[in-house]
């Protein structure tokens, strides 16, 4: 990932010691926690569909496995998918990784992003909310499967920014756009 912040501002962000400056030895963990997802991008990897996969962990095995992780020392984790917020769970699992001292990230298509989710991510406690884009209007609607998904993940970021989710940030993740 490249902090554009850092490099065009000389700005650190929050995620930096994690990424440049490891202060541990213990793996950041990003877990695919659902196969679910209301898009169907192209570029997917993980076969996700709208339905749920039988093998999916439920909220207690998902709660023993972040408290697992926790006792491990692992200091950060991020939640993908398919689509995390497709999870009914996922404020009560990033809740738990918080409280258990973890940094917790949400990686998603910020289409599901209204500003009751929005606020839901800012109670959890989530650190930092990437919105994957992939490119502008048209050309990320190809790419995402689904027309309007650009102007969908743009109202979810403005959410997240309006209850306070999203600070001064410019930095850009590959194809991510940050809220934390």
């Amino acid at each position: 990932m490249i902090n554009f912040t850092g490099l065009l501002c000389g700005k650190l962000s929050d995620g930096d010691d994690l990424r440049y400056h490891r202060k541990t030895d213990k793996p950041v963990v990003v877990w695919n926690s659902t196969r679910r997802c209301n898009l169907s991008c192209r570029h997917c990897y993980s076969s996700s569909t709208c339905e749920g996969a039988p093998e999916e962990l439920s909220t207690q095995e998902a709660l023993q496995l972040i408290q697992g992780l926790a006792r491990f020392g692992v200091p950060a984790l991020l939640f993908s998918g398919g689509e995390p917020l497709m999870r009914e769970d996922i404020f009560i699992l990033g809740a738990e990784a918080k409280r258990l001292g973890m940094r917790a990230v949400i990686s998603t298509n910020g289409t599901l992003i209204t500003t009751l989710v929005a606020s839901k991510i800012k109670a959890a406690g989530f650190d930092y909310v990437g919105v994957s884009i992939d490119g502008t209007g048209v050309l990320n609607d190809v790419f995402r499967g689904r027309t309007g998904a650009f102007v969908s993940a743009l109202a979810g970021i403005r959410n997240l920014k309006a209850v306070g989710q999203r600070r001064d940030c410019a930095s850009l993740s590959q194809n991510t756009i940050c809220a934390r």
